[in-house]
């Protein structure tokens, strides 16, 4: 007797086996129908919440397009700063515990309080000890929020090694350190590009925030969005969000082609021989 799916089991066949893009698309619409029914039934007298046209317009207005790449050079590059700094801090931090396991208690605790302290808070007291105008606010917040996600990932990542490549290596009269460079590096590298895609966004979003409360110079992604939120300009504080939001992915995407072109063994491509 043959035995036929259900409806419900035909639905949920399909859905598994539908491409991941298609369901984006789905995701992307119904966001964007959520966000137009809040501008026309939230706020309608203050239009805190703008149409998605009104904020859509703006990336076809050749002005806005120079003053995107005004205010988000310097942001992107001070992010790009920090980025390097907290990570390559943060990769020395996870090494230096592998070679010398009596620094772990230090090291942890540095990046749980790293995570747990207020970046605003932060971001203040060093608007006020830093020159006016300083790029060292937003450089050392996107250094800190990527910080403590790059220690654990690249420690899990360091302690993944297997245990017969160590011995291997200790058999032939390596040292701590050759085990380091040539098995566990190696072993680490997905979980540590897995922690840096998460790195990337966060250094920009820390570089946004030390603007916002007063660090960088005066073309900065965080005085346009203070200055759009002070003239009550809905339609271009929605537009600044949106494009941060997007430059942080993009970071997210880079990290990962590379991540991918790097661990190719990772993701399933040229495991075999």
């Amino acid at each position: 007797m043959a035995i036929t799916a259900t409806p419900r089991e035909q639905r949920s066949w399909s859905l598994e086996k539908m491409p991941p893009w298609v369901g984006g698309i789905i995701g992307v619409v119904i966001i964007v129908l959520l966000w137009w029914l809040g501008s026309q039934t939230l706020y309608t007298a203050t239009h805190a919440i703008p149409t998605p046209l009104s904020v859509v317009k703006h990336y076809f207005d050749t002005a806005d397009w120079e003053t995107l790449k005004t205010d988000f050079g310097p942001t992107t590059t001070e992010a790009l700063w920090g980025f390097l700094w907290g990570d390559a801090l943060a990769l020395v931090a996870a090494g230096l515990v592998l070679l010398v396991p009596q620094f772990a208690p230090v090291v942890n605790q540095v990046a749980v309080v790293s995570y747990c302290l207020p970046p605003i808070a932060i971001g203040a007291i060093l608007v006020e000890a830093a020159p006016l105008g300083s790029s060292i606010p937003p450089i050392v917040l996107a250094a800190l929020a990527p910080f403590f996600t790059t220690v654990v990932g690249s420690l899990v990542g360091l302690q993944a090694a297997s245990a017969s490549s160590l011995d291997l290596v200790t058999a032939y009269g390596g040292s701590s350190l050759t085990q380091l460079r040539k098995v566990r590096l190696i072993a680490a590298l997905p979980n540590i590009f897995a922690a840096l895609k998460i790195a990337a966004p966060a250094a920009f979003l820390g570089a946004v925030l030390g603007e916002f409360v007063g660090g960088g110079g005066d073309n900065s992604v965080g005085v346009a969005l203070i200055s759009a939120q002070s003239h009550l300009q809905s339609d271009i504080l929605w537009w600044l969000a949106l494009t941060s939001g997007a430059v942080a992915g993009l970071g997210y995407l880079i990290v990962g082609i590379v991540g991918r072109l790097v661990t190719p063994w990772s993701s399933g491509q040229g495991g075999s021989r």
